[in-house]
Formats: C-alpha cells, sequence, structure tokens
C-alpha cells in the first residue's frame, strides 16, 4: 500500500471524482510516497502573491516525481476551451488554458514550483529526480476525446488519464512515468530522496518520524499544517514579524523551520528560547547547519561566563554587558517570548535591525502576564501574524485547556476528534493510585511506552507528591528525557514541549481560580497530543468546592463539573 498523507480512513468527504482517484493511489507500492491536497504560495510581483492547491503529488525514488490533477463532472471541449459540467447541478465551469485556469496549467505550475523547492536540496538535484504534470479526468473515457482537446494536451496524452484507466489496476501510473522518463531511473542516493521528502512536508516531523505520533490522529493532522506552511513562505521574505498563537498552533515548528531555512541559505541563524527542556531537545534533535540554540541563560553564560543571572533584573544587566560584535548572527528567531524581558527582546531587535537580518518573535498571548503591560516589542510590530488552526491537540484536550482561562473556540480553531479527558478523583495515599494510573496506560488496554508518557506537576518539583520519587511499582520517573523511563517535570518547564500522554498531578481548586495557577493549567493541559489525565488527590470536601471551582469556568468532570469538555472518570479505587 502507497504512503500516502494524509491518510483517510473515511473517504465520503471528498469529491466522488478525487475519491475514486485517492482509492486508486492509495493501493500502489509502499515505494510511492502521495501527497493530498498540497498546499503551496505562488509569488507574483512584490506586492501580490497566489495561493495554489494540487490535488496529487506522487513521489518514487527510482521513477520521480508527477504532480496530477484532477477534474470531475462531464468535460466537454470547444476550441480551446474546457467546458466542465457538474453532474449533480448542471453547473457550467469555463477551464481556459489561455487563461491558465485550466489542469494541465495549475499541474505545471506546481512542477516549476516543486523543481524549485528540489533544487534548494542540491543544486540541479531536479535534473536526476525529474518531475513532470499530469491530468485525470475520472468521468471522461479519454481515449474517445483526447484528439479533440488543445494542443499541449494532446502532446503529452501518454500523461492524461480517463475513467478507463481505473480498470488498468496498477499499470497507469506506471504509465505516466514511463511517456515521460521511458522506465529510466533517476539517479539519486536513498539520504537525497530522504531529503526531498522531508522538504516537501516541511520538517513537520510527518515522514521522518512517523513513530512520533501514530495512528489515525497523527494522519488527520498532516491537513491542518498547510495554513503553518503557507505562513512559513510568506514570513520568510518578510525583515521582521510577531506570530501569535494559542498552545498547539505549531509555533515551534514553524520557528525551527524558518531557522533551518535560513541555515540552508548560508546565514548564520540565533534561536533563542526561554526554557531549558525546550533549550536541550532542540540542540540534541535538530542540529541545523548554521543554526545556534541558547535560552537567555545558557547565551549569557557562553559569552559572559560566572555572572549572576538569577533574577531578571539580574540577567538584563547581564545580557547588556555582551557586545553586539561579539554575537555573529544574521537572524535572530525567538520562541516563547511571552517569557522574555521587554528589554531582552528590544536588545536582539536591535541588534538585527543593525545587521538588516531577520527578526521573528513567537509568542502567546494567553501565557502572558495579566499584571504585564502589552510589552512594546508587540505594539510596535509592523507585521503582526496569527495562527488559528491547532496541530497539536484534539479537540477534546482543546477544549479542557482552553475553557479554563477563558479561551473562546471560534470556527477559525478546527481539531481533529480524539479521547475525552480523564479524571481521577483519589483519596488517601495518592502515589499507590499514580503507579496503578501509569500501570493502565503501559497495559495491554492502551500500550503506551514509558517514552510516551510525561507526568506535569503544577507546583514546584519540590513541592510536588512525585518530590524523591524515582520508580513507582517498577516504573522508573526521570527528571529528563529518556525512552526507558516516564519523564516527570513541571508545567513551566515543559513549555514548548508536547508528549503523547500528559498526566497532570498536584492539582487544588487554585488551579481554576488563581490567574497564574490557571495559566499553569492551560500549559500543561496543551502538551498532551493524544490522551490528556488529571490527577485530583482531594478530601470529599475538598472535591466538592473544587467542582464548584471548576464549573464556573466551564470544566468538565464529575457530577457539578460541568459539559463542555466532555471529560469522563477514571476510577482508580
Amino acid at each position: 500500500m502507497a504512503q500516502i498523507y494524509p491518510m483517510k480512513e473515511d473517504l465520503s468527504e471528498l469529491p466522488y471524482s478525487e475519491m475514486r482517484v485517492y482509492d486508486a493511489l492509495s493501493k500502489l507500492g509502499d515505494e510511492f510516497y502521495i501527497f493530498h491536497s498540497v498546499q503551496w504560495i505562488k509569488r507574483g510581483n512584490k506586492w501580490k502573491s497566489t495561493w495554489k492547491e494540487n490535488d496529487f503529488l506522487i513521489l518514487h525514488k527510482l521513477l520521480g516525481a508527477i504532480v496530477l490533477e484532477i477534474k470531475g463532472g462531464d468535460i466537454e471541449c470547444h476550441g480551446t476551451v474546457f467546458h466542465q459540467i457538474n453532474s449533480k447541478s448542471n453547473e457550467v465551469s469555463i477551464l481556459n488554458p489561455e487563461k491558465k485556469n485550466d489542469p494541465l496549467s495549475q499541474a505545471i505550475d506546481g512542477v516549476y514550483h516543486y523543481r524549485k523547492v528540489i533544487d534548494s536540496i542540491a543544486t540541479n538535484l531536479s535534473d536526476r529526480f525529474p518531475i513532470e504534470a499530469a491530468v485525470w479526468f475520472p468521468n471522461v473515457n479519454i481515449s474517445n476525446k483526447i484528439s479533440s482537446f488543445p494542443l499541449k494536451y494532446r502532446e503529452i496524452s501518454g500523461a492524461v488519464l480517463g475513467n478507463e484507466h481505473f480498470n488498468k489496476e496498477k499499470q497507469f501510473i506506471y504509465d505516466i512515468f514511463n511517456f515521460y522518463y521511458n522506465r529510466q531511473k533517476t539517479n539519486i542516493t536513498d539520504e537525497e530522496f530522504q531529503k526531498i521528502l522531508d522538504q516537501i512536508a516541511m520538517d513537520f516531523e510527518l515522514i521522518t518520524a512517523p513513530a512520533a505520533r501514530k495512528g489515525e490522529l497523527e494522519h488527520a493532522f498532516l491537513k491542518l499544517t498547510n495554513e503553518q506552511i503557507g505562513l512559513l513562505d510568506y514570513i520568510s521574505e518578510q525583515q521582521s514579524a510577531t506570530i501569535q498563537g494559542v498552545a498547539g498552533t505549531g509555533k515551534t515548528l514553524i520557528a525551527k523551520e524558518a531557522a533551518r531555512r535560513f541555515g540552508t541559505e548560508g546565514r548564520k541563524v540565533l534561536f533563542l528560547c526561554f526554557n531549558k527542556l525546550l533549550f536541550t531537545d532542540l540542540l540534541h534533535r535538530y542540529p541545523y547547519k548554521n543554526v545556534t540554540y541558547f535560552n537567555i541563560n545558557s547565551l549569557i553564560a557562553y559569552y559572559r561566563p560566572g555572572l549572576d543571572t538569577s533574577t531578571k533584573e539580574l540577567r538584563v544587566k547581564a545580557l547588556q554587558q555582551i557586545d553586539w560584535d561579539e554575537l555573529n548572527y544574521d537572524d535572530v528567531i525567538i520562541d516563547e517570548a511571552q517569557d522574555f524581558e521587554n528589554s531582552e527582546i528590544l536588545y536582539f531587535k536591535d541588534l538585527v535591525e543593525l545587521r538588516e537580518g531577520h527578526f521573528f518573535v513567537f509568542y502567546d498571548k494567553n501565557q502572558l502576564s495579566t499584571t504585564r503591560e502589552v510589552p512594546e516589542w508587540i505594539l510596535n510590530s509592523e507585521c503582526k501574524l496569527l495562527l488559528t488552526k491547532n496541530c497539536r491537540n484534539t479537540r477534546e484536550i482543546a477544549l479542557t485547556a482552553y475553557n479554563v482561562i477563558d479561551i473562546e473556540l471560534n470556527q477559525k480553531i478546527t481539531m481533529v476528534s480524539g479521547e475525552q479527558t480523564s479524571i481521577s478523583f483519589v483519596k488517601g495515599e495518592s502515589l499507590p493510585m499514580l503507579a496503578r494510573l501509569l500501570n493502565i496506560l503501559t497495559g495491554d488496554k492502551y500500550g503506551y511506552e514509558y517514552r510516551d508518557i510525561t507526568i506535569l506537576s503544577l507546583r514546584t518539583e519540590l513541592n510536588s507528591i512525585l518530590h524523591n520519587t524515582n520508580k513507582l511499582s517498577g516504573i522508573p520517573i526521570l527528571r529528563e528525557k529518556s525512552n526507558s523511563a516516564v519523564l516527570f517535570t513541571t508545567a513551566k518547564k515543559f513549555k514548548g514541549l508536547e508528549s503523547r500522554v500528559v498526566v497532570i498531578i498536584d492539582i487544588d481548586k487554585n488551579c481554576f481560580i488563581n490567574e497564574e495557577k490557571k495559566r499553569d493549567f492551560y500549559i500543561a493541559c496543551s502538551r498532551a497530543t493524544q490522551k490528556l489525565l488529571l490527577f485530583i488527590n482531594a478530601s470529599d470536601k475538598e472535591i466538592e468546592e473544587m467542582a464548584n471551582a471548576i464549573s464556573s469556568n466551564h470544566f468538565a468532570a464529575k457530577g457539578k463539573i460541568a459539559m463542555k469538555t466532555q471529560s469522563k472518570v477514571l476510577d482508580l479505587q
């Protein structure tokens, strides 16, 4: 079976003609990589860009690539103009090759675009990995009509498919490649082909790390990244920008991909974040060429070792002792900007403006302290962009996170549906019950591995129920990421990161009343990609009080704990 992205279990949402082609392509061998409904931007002059979308992009290491456009309905051709007739509504659409709104022109546009994409990996790589255009008219017996089609369609008749090609099993795709390339093998290495796949997938770990997001949910999230891809293309041409989005909208993904792009162009990029865990994760997982990762403390320690950075004031003072001449960077990208001081961000902004480089700042306004004024770097930004599509959390997880801090779910925020949030109310000794919960998650019912699970405290590690705990019922608990252990840390320290399963502990009623605690809860919930569990240890009276507190924020759980998030109670007693 072909490796097709996104994988669709239910094809009914697609137009009938597109559904037939999707089904036919999915039956190809696993050596084929197929991207469905791929969006990109066609650059015009300085002020104009046009969104484009190709129906299918087909890649094969030995054969090359095909951009395939689909046109359903009945097709009639009069001179050089197509008339597309909707079989249900009888509406007629005009497709004029001269105006380039016909399917072959759309496919050719895609060919030029992806040749550039491939050549950005290595000079003239597209000469060794050819890419061409094809068109499929699923409702038309093309052999009977091709003679009346415009000239450019007749010239590539071997790459124009019709209804009869559905009966050719898998041969139809080889017919296209054979027409263009006469079955000559490409001349690229496995490494080069992987780089092509990575580039097409925009480095969003959609191909290179399939184990990170397994199953149906992962495939569903693939299509949601089109917004992120478009924004990435846009900001790459901007001098500076502030990009805002709620948790889960892909800020860090876009930030690191922008850094990688600039790095491949030979530019020296400084990637700054606040969180030590995120800094460590980026440093080890994404060693991109010409990209240097720091959090603010590690940067100061590198350029001014020994200076005290234990307070905000001392940190700002230490940073200002670093001379700009020492910072040999063309571009600066800042993630988690809401955690930086205004003067820190302006320090790097002035540096980049002096060198006429790129300056991108990513932040979540919902994590800004309500006691702080709106920072100057936001107020004075000339280019302000907003991310709206959640590409990390299921709808149920997002509801749990957003409702507690009263973020409204508007129509722009679309999410994949998943499991309901689970809540466990525990009385008495908490650690045995938490151990039981971990055994359930790693048992036959769910089958999660230790590395899939992260336990997040809403307190400090010192004040957590897991303080000084390194093992629960034989399950190792570590303070850093490991393939052989469950990670335990705080919500604040885990900002910018994600985990398939998140268990939140040390929850009390203040988490739904106090503004700072509510933000911590929001951060913790939004780290989960597939499964979220709330572990609440409290007396009957405390549970009742918490239920009242939670329901006032439209949260959901047991009895009076409301309905919007549709949470379920997981009994561990």
